[in-house]
C-alpha cells in the first residue's frame, strides 16, 4: 500500500445547518381502536387452570395421577412445571402419607398482608424427576 505519510492534515470546517420549521403544522391524532390489547392465556396458564380445576373437584389427588402422562414425557414435565407454580403461589399443598405416597390438595392462598409481614413462610423442596423415573 505504500508508506504512511505523517503530515498533519488541516481540520475540516464544520457546517451547522438550522432546521426549518414547516409552515404547515398539522396536529395528527391517530384514531384509537377499542379492545386492541388482547391478553391471551399462555399454554402454561391454561395448564395451571385445568390442574387447579381438577383439584377443586377431587380434594385429594395422588401426585402421580395428577402429573404423570404415560404417553408423553414432555407433557409430564409441563404438568410438573404447572404444579410448581401452584405450590409456589400457595394454592396447593403436597403432603406425605404413612405409605410414602405424595398427595396434592388445594388450599386458599395466603393474604398478601400475611406474606409481607412474614407470618407466612414459604418452604421449598427439590423434586428429582428424569426420563428414567418416567419410564
Amino acid at each position: 500500500l505504500g508508506p504512511m505519510k505523517l503530515e498533519p492534515k488541516p481540520p475540516k470546517a464544520s457546517v451547522s445547518r438550522k432546521r426549518r420549521r414547516s409552515l404547515k403544522v398539522e396536529k395528527v391524532k391517530p384514531e384509537e381502536l377499542e379492545n386492541t390489547v388482547s391478553k391471551e392465556k399462555t399454554e402454561t396458564e391454561k395448564t395451571i387452570a385445568k390442574m387447579f380445576d381438577v383439584l377443586k373437584i377431587n380434594k385429594k389427588v395422588r401426585l402421580e395421577n395428577l402429573v404423570l402422562n404415560r404417553i408423553s414425557f414432555a407433557q409430564t414435565v409441563e404438568n410438573l412445571f404447572a404444579l410448581s407454580f401452584l405450590v409456589k403461589d400457595g394454592r396447593v399443598v403436597i403432603t406425605l402419607d404413612d405409605n410414602g405416597s405424595h398427595h396434592v390438595s388445594p388450599r386458599n392462598a395466603p393474604a398478601a398482608s400475611l406474606i409481607t409481614s412474614r407470618k407466612v413462610v414459604y418452604s421449598h423442596f427439590i423434586f428429582r424427576f428424569d426420563f428414567n423415573d418416567w419410564k
